[in-house]
């Protein structure tokens, strides 16, 4: 069953342009927030979040009300039955590579908000607009809540992503439309559209 299918839905990343009115305006929208994105947007429908690490230090965010879904791979480094297990999250397989996928699996894509969008493929999506996105520092923030705690991984590197995100948009799959609603995002190799007016559109 495709939960999303020939729906609009909003992938929410932790830019530091996320701010709790960018969240309110997605309340009653479809809404996958991505690792600490839960935090403004306790309301989405699912939380994505790729390191094992993460789901620990965040003790499996069993608060949060919504599906809680990541990727994993048998045999290989991101082996998370265990988290699975502990924390009650789906899972669904991951793999190297750099393009949204079809088949039932996620590219990893180096990054876990390229990741969420493959999720929101799987799941049916037909249109895809990103929020938080911006793949910059804003005041020298890279998210919209400051560093990661340790022993969590602050690092990424924002122009190593936007070449997975360059090569990924060439190859987008049919039925699918990938918008950025992220205002000044260094991502624009997705058309850029207002927010407001693309909430406005679905109420």
């Amino acid at each position: 069953m495709k939960p999303f299918k020939h729906q609009t839905v909003f992938v929410a990343a932790t830019g530091a342009s996320l701010t709790s009115a960018v969240a309110e305006l997605l309340r009653g929208q479809h809404v996958i927030a991505v690792n600490d994105a839960f935090k403004l947007l306790p309301f989405a429908d699912l939380l994505y979040a790729c390191d094992a690490k993460w789901w620990e230090v965040h003790n499996g965010c069993m608060d949060f009300a919504g599906e809680r879904w990541s990727t994993h791979e048998i045999g290989g480094s991101n082996d998370k039955r265990a988290i699975a297990k502990k924390y009650g999250v789906s899972l669904i397989a991951g793999r190297s590579g750099d393009k949204f996928r079809t088949d039932g699996t996620i590219a990893y894509g180096s990054n876990s908000g390229f990741q969420a969008i493959g999720l929101a493929i799987w799941l049916g999506a037909a249109r895809i607009v990103l929020v938080g996105f911006d793949m910059r520092d804003i005041a020298g923030k890279r998210h919209f809540f400051g560093d990661h705690p340790k022993p969590l991984r602050n690092g990424g590197c924002f122009c190593a992503w936007l070449r997975v995100f360059a090569k990924a948009a060439k190859r987008v799959p049919p039925g699918v439309e990938i918008v950025n609603a992220t205002s000044g995002s260094a991502l624009m190799v997705f058309p850029l559209v207002s927010l407001e007016a693309e909430c406005a559109s679905l109420r």
